[in-house]
């Protein structure tokens, strides 16, 4: 005996790839999930977005965020409601994510709230999606991560309001970025013992999974995003504990430069030399000093300095805050957030090593603009950071 078919909008357009509706996916896996991810800044340094969505197929559960950030403050507003009955819509509490024009246009929005923060925010990008290879990463043979994703570069314009002010973003002075993924990852739920990556899921039932391996000493490991107007970088990157690249933590590390338009094919770069500053007595990212080859044998140096700007992911539920896990049942629906002032090393402490760092690029006589996501985990002799530095 089996389920009768359950029929979702997806299953009008001619875009199977399996014997099976869009209700489903191949995998029994509870750690399937689909993200999709965009960060929006004003250039001036004034205010950031940020905003994710996460649907997880075989947990019953879709569940988001929206983040706010200005110099020395962010708010957070995370969500999660049972995916079943309504598959096909990609609003959760206050939260909804809308496909405009795929792949170049998106819209997010944060509607009221008991935070009083809320956005209407476009992206648009003249940019082809930057598509990495399929990324596997296995561990005493079981595959924790198997998942493909893309980034794209682009602007942004619409209003961020923050307790009765209201910021414009203007497309021609924005920095923005779409990150979307799928696949197998491990980042869902209750985390395995010894997971370093996730705090301690105090007052949570444990995982009932094999504790991780042994992680070693530390990881540096994110992605870079920058924007020169007429060509962009978008790469991934993991060091081990000595500066010296390594494999990826999250399965895939790769780069590409591309070119407004869709004249010129994307150069794949082929080597990537990172040397990150940190402030003092701490993993936060300051600056960035980059060398960059690519297969067609040309170089670029590109600096990137910070603009006192910054939203700290893990306050969407990344890795685990205050309870909250991506992925997690939370039942039909629940809501959660806070506001948080940066200037507190407390506050800075429990949100260390997930930051969205803005940073103005210079690439010779080219200014652009970007960010920065250096996650700086464990011991990092290389970097002069120890287990007790944190935010």
């Amino acid at each position: 005996m089996s389920d009768d078919v359950v029929l979702t909008a997806a299953d009008e357009f001619l875009c199977h790839q399996t014997v099976a509706s869009f209700e489903q996916v191949t995998t029994t896996d509870r750690n399937w999930t689909e993200k999709g991810y965009i960060v929006a800044y004003d250039t001036t340094g004034e205010v950031m977005v940020a905003a994710g969505i996460g649907k997880y197929t075989n947990r019953d559960v879709m569940d988001g965020f929206a983040g706010v950030a200005t110099p020395g403050r962010q708010w957070n507003v995370r969500a999660s409601r049972e995916l079943r009955p309504d598959l096909d819509r990609t609003t959760v509490g206050p939260l909804a994510w809308e496909v405009i024009k795929p792949p170049s246009q998106n819209r997010i929005v944060l509607s009221d709230n008991e935070l009083d923060v809320s956005f209407d925010v476009t992206f648009e990008s003249d940019f082809q999606p930057i598509v990495g290879s399929p990324g596997i990463r296995r561990s005493r043979g079981i595959t924790g991560n198997h998942t493909i994703r893309y980034f794209q570069p682009g602007r942004a314009w619409g209003d961020v309001t923050v307790e009765g002010r209201t910021y414009r973003l203007d497309a021609a002075r924005t920095y923005a970025y779409k990150d979307r993924s799928w696949g197998v990852r491990t980042m869902t739920g209750i985390p395995q013992p010894g997971a370093f990556w996730f705090n301690d899921p105090i007052g949570k039932p444990e995982s009932g999974l094999r504790p991780a391996a042994d992680h070693g000493q530390g990881v540096l490991h994110g992605y870079l995003n920058f924007n020169f107007g007429s060509w962009a970088l978008s790469s991934t990157f993991t060091q081990g504990p000595d500066g010296r690249p390594m494999a990826s933590s999250t399965g895939s590390s790769e780069g590409f430069v591309v070119f407004a338009g869709d004249k010129k094919p994307r150069l794949r770069i082929t080597k990537l030399d990172l040397d990150f500053e940190f402030w003092p007595n701490s993993r936060r990212g300051k600056s960035l000093q980059a060398g960059v080859e690519l297969e067609d044998g040309t170089t670029r140096e590109i600096s990137c300095s910070w603009k006192d700007l910054v939203y700290y992911f893990r306050g969407g539920g990344y890795f685990g805050f205050r309870g909250w896990w991506q992925g997690g049942y939370r039942g039909e629906l629940d809501v959660a957030g806070e506001s948080l002032d940066l200037s507190d090393k407390a506050v800075r402490d429990e949100l260390y090593g997930c930051e969205e760092i803005a940073v103005e690029c210079r690439c010779g006589d080219e200014i652009g603009h970007g960010v920065i996501e250096p996650w700086a985990i464990g011991v990092l002799p290389r970097y002069g950071i120890t287990e007790d530095m944190l935010g």
